[in-house]
């Protein structure tokens, strides 16, 4: 399983969150630590493979941190 950190910088240009998918997914990383976000508010919402878990500054897009997961993870608990 690989894990990753990302500084994706501006994440709220449309197709951003697309495109970081696909290079996540190019190098299998099945879980990520995404930071400057720049999305506001706090979320958790399904993205194609992925789970997306974000909180960032309720009134300005600035700042932000959050998660991608791959969804077909298995996990043996």
């Amino acid at each position: 399983m690989k894990l990753a950190t990302w500084n994706v910088r501006i994440l709220y240009r449309p197709g951003a969150l697309v495109k970081l998918k696909d290079e996540l997914n190019k190098y299998s990383i099945v879980t990520t630590a995404v930071q400057e976000i720049r999305w506001s508010g706090s979320e958790i919402f399904d993205s194609g493979d992925f789970i997306v878990c974000y909180s960032g500054n309720k009134e300005r897009r600035q700042f932000g941190t959050g998660f991608l997961i791959n969804k077909n993870i298995n996990i043996l608990l």
